[in-house]
């Protein structure tokens, strides 16, 4: 290109040819000018010094393993390799691929869609790699890339293990939707290819078999797994428990995590209440998971922390209410409430690590216990549930006498279960919960069902999951609340509105409020908050008689709700969360020995937990299926004997066969051997 230079003397002197020639040459250029491609990661550096031999002008680009396609002197790091990218081109196109050698350093494929047997011409389709000395690569160096055949749905190449590779990762998040029959579905969908159904169930075994290899894996990098989540959750604090065997092994005793945020998030802005109870695990490690749950402003469950030990005994509860104590500041226990089962060893454990806390009993269990020993009472329910929902000393009393009236050894039963610490009268002024069931931790074990059958760290990391997306969700719906108090409250109220709207009510000159209900007089407070019936007082939340005040006074309810049912505490519940973990591969290295899954009971080495096992026992109290009983269908008895196995048509038969089975001999006493 010639650019026109201009004499300074000859200023205006332009020549107009120049310009139109340098226009020209610029035109050209852009003309000539293509856009550079987009910057690429992960493929290999082209240099100058390297040309393409075969002259084919292909640039020998990385192709991604897994796309299923192959080209002359293309690479690879090992034979494997190479044979998992010839498994993704007969994916890929359906073409029946065998393969014909399998050396040391080459290996070879052919297509036998069409062998020519049957007068066809046999199809040319052929690759060859091998690694040779000078480069010390895998590369193909023979590839025939035409077929004369047409896919017929079948590869023989196509085997159990690469069944079972591109499956293992559906099966490790759903095993029991993945099985042989919908493998081979999705094998005929996705790919066209037809596979037998043996194939697709030793192919799930072995997928199932390296699974089982990896969490193993996992489970002895535990400590390396605790170093993660205090890495990536600061503060936190996890506990990994071992017991060194006779062989100098670390075996696994106990567990416990408890994350900072919810820590924090706990004393700030819940309610001093923690529901613990424990559930056993479903998996190769056997042992009981214990849980301990606060509540958020919704009255909703909020999981604080929680561990594993072997069994559910007295020494490993004292341990986890122990840790619990250090963690959430409890001290002997006073001003906090607990609430768990009547499990012995959890009861003497509260006893020793918090002596002054307020330990309530669930009512659910103390009714099941009941129930096993009165099965006919039928009205033991309502009458022991209503004893328990009791608010003042008055009906408290009331209740009783009447299942004293009922039956005088029900009453004693109930009697010898401690009334006080499980009936709503006898809880603190100020805790504002009226629980007196342990349903939230039992529904919250639930919701881990599924979580309880995984292997060990999974279903850690399960729980964890649950937890922060539990958070993450409640966090959306609590900033995106615009009332002043929470939806519990609004429903709390509107189950009170029929019966405040029909209260009456009589002012005092001294600010308070007689209110007339149902035949009672209850005296009500707004300054103080207190009403007579210390329901107000106990729930935190207007009463029915309170609540009718209110309303005679046009004032808003939500004024008179105490604070830990407000918005702005739901906001403060979910405003700091559980921070994202990594995987196995990047956890940090502890230094510290591995850890092995505890010796099984002797006789159960091999024993395999079948699904009923797997599932909670039902109490007597409790439908199986959570449906209607069906009606009972009557119950024929012998019009002779009265004996319900038989009828008076069979009376003198079943006698007589029975007379006949029995053997002529004097029967033993009681506590006299014989000998056969």
């Amino acid at each position: 290109m010639s650019l026109a230079l201009h004499d300074p003397d000859l200023v205006g002197d332009v020549d107009p040819e120049a310009e139109d020639r340098d226009e020209f040459h610029m035109e050209e250029l852009l003309k000539e000018w293509t856009d550079e491609p987009p910057i690429r990661h992960d493929v290999y550096p082209e240099s100058d010094d390297e040309e393409n031999a075969d002259g084919s002008g292909r640039f020998d680009t990385h192709i991604r393993r897994g796309d299923g396609f192959l080209y002359h002197k293309q690479s690879f790091f090992s034979g494997v390799a190479f044979k998992e990218a010839v498994v993704d081109y007969a994916l890929r196109t359906g073409c029946n691929i065998k393969q014909y050698r399998y050396d040391s350093d080459k290996i070879g494929f052919i297509c036998v869609g069409c062998d020519g047997k049957k007068g066809g011409a046999k199809c040319e389709w052929k690759v060859y790699a091998a690694i040779l000395k000078s480069d010390n690569m895998w590369k193909i160096r023979k590839f025939v890339d035409t077929h004369s055949c047409i896919p017929n749905g079948e590869c023989e190449m196509f085997k159990v293990p690469h069944i079972a590779r591109l499956f293992v990762d559906k099966i490790r998040d759903s095993p029991e939707f993945y099985m042989p029959a919908k493998i081979e579905e999705i094998i005929m969908e996705q790919w066209k290819i037809s596979v037998t159904r043996n194939q697709c169930q030793s192919a799930r075994k072995k997928a199932l078999q390296w699974i089982e290899k990896e969490y193993d894996d996992q489970f002895a990098r535990l400590r390396d797994y605790a170093a993660e989540i205090v890495e990536s959750n600061k503060d936190s604090r996890v506990e990994v428990e071992c017991l060194t065997s006779a062989e100098g092994k670390d075996m696994f005793n106990r567990f416990y995590v408890c994350f900072d945020s919810l820590r924090k998030t706990w004393k700030e802005s819940c309610r001093p209440l923690i529901g613990i109870d424990g559930c056993f695990l479903k998996n190769k490690v056997k042992g009981q998971l214990l849980v301990a749950l606060g509540r958020d402003a919704n009255n909703r469950i909020y999981p604080i922390a929680w561990g594993v030990a072997k069994v559910e005994n007295t020494i490993n509860w004292v341990w986890f209410i122990k840790l619990l104590k250090e963690d959430f500041g409890l001290r002997d226990g006073e001003g906090f409430i607990m609430i768990s089962d009547r499990q012995k060893g959890l009861i003497k454990a509260v006893e020793l690590e918090l002596p002054k806390i307020e330990h309530r009993m669930c009512v659910q269990h103390i009714y099941g216990n009941l129930k096993k020993i009165y099965g006919s009472k039928t009205r033991i329910k309502p009458l022991l549930w209503n004893l328990a929902w009791s608010y003042n000393e008055h009906e408290y009393k009331q209740h009783l006498e009447k299942i004293r009236c009922y039956d005088t050894k029900v009453y004693e039963s109930v009697m010898k279960t401690n009334p006080r610490s499980w009936v709503r009268a006898f809880q603190k002024i100020g805790s504002f919960c009226e629980d007196v069931d342990n349903n939230s931790v039992e529904s919250f074990n639930g919701s881990l069902n599924k979580a309880r059958e995984k292997p060990f760290v999974a279903m850690l990391e399960t729980i964890r999951r649950m937890a922060m997306v539990r958070i993450a969700k409640r966090s959306v719906e609590s900033h995106t609340h615009t009332g002043v108090c929470t939806p519990y409250v609004t429903k709390f109220l509107a189950g009170e509105h029929k019966v405040a709207s029909n209260a009456k009510v009589a002012p005092s000159t001294n600010g308070m409020y007689e209110v007339r209900h149902g035949g009672d007089l209850h005296r009500v407070d707004l300054k103080a908050y207190t009403c007579t019936c210390i329901k107000w007082q106990i729930c935190g939340i207007p009463c029915e008689h309170a609540y009718g005040v209110i309303l005679h006074k046009k004032l808003e309810p939500e004024n008179f709700v105490c604070q830990w049912f407000r918005t702005a505490m739901w906001k403060k519940n979910y405003t700091d969360g559980l921070f994202p973990q990594r995987g196995p591969k990047f956890w940090p290295e502890s230094n510290g020995p591995r850890v092995y899954v505890p010796e099984p009971p002797e006789g159960e080495e091999d024993k395999k937990m079948t699904k009923a096992e797997k599932k909670r026992k039902k109490g007597v109290n409790e439908s199986p299926t959570k449906k209607q009983p069906k009606a009972k269908k009557r119950i024929m008895h012998c019009g002779v004997c009265g004996a319900a196995d038989h009828n008076s048509r069979h009376h003198n038969k079943d006698k007589a066969s029975i007379s006949s089975s029995q053997p002529s001999q004097p029967e033993p006493s009681q506590g006299s051997l014989t000998q056969a």
